[in-house]
């Protein structure tokens, strides 16, 4: 191998860490679990809707075709449930879920700070809220 293709596959199989140059300091942590727990409380006084929209023509004509075809949606959904570790529940699986399911799974992918926050902040607010 000449040193160009050793320099080109280091380069390849450099590591970097991508979390720690998107992840939020202490301080930011601090702030973002408090506006969480500010908007779980405003979700449940009815200020802020519990629900979310997106825009998008490819995965709303696959939520579409999938809400269809039962077994489809159930093996999206198990698959989903299955990826995140919790108990695969088909009963529970309707187009509603399979977004809840998928959104998790990309922030727990992508992002994983993200939900521990969330977590710290839905603790926080059950805590408040005893």
């Amino acid at each position: 191998m000449s040193d160009p293709d050793l320099e080109e596959l280091r380069q390849q199989t450099q590591r970097t860490d991508r979390l720690a140059e998107t992840a939020p300091d202490a301080d930011e942590d601090a702030d973002i679990v408090e506006e969480l727990v500010d908007n779980l409380a405003a979700i449940d006084s009815g200020e802020q809707a519990k629900t979310f929209a997106a825009r998008d023509q490819s995965v709303t004509a696959l939520l579409a075709t999938l809400d269809d075809h039962d077994a489809e949606i159930e093996a999206v959904g198990t698959a989903l449930q299955s990826a995140l570790g919790r108990e695969v529940d088909p009963a529970e699986l309707d187009r509603s879920e399979i977004v809840r399911l998928a959104v998790r799974l990309g922030l727990r992918e992508a992002a994983p700070e993200y939900l521990d926050l969330l977590a710290d902040a839905s603790a926080e607010h059950a805590r408040r809220n005893v």
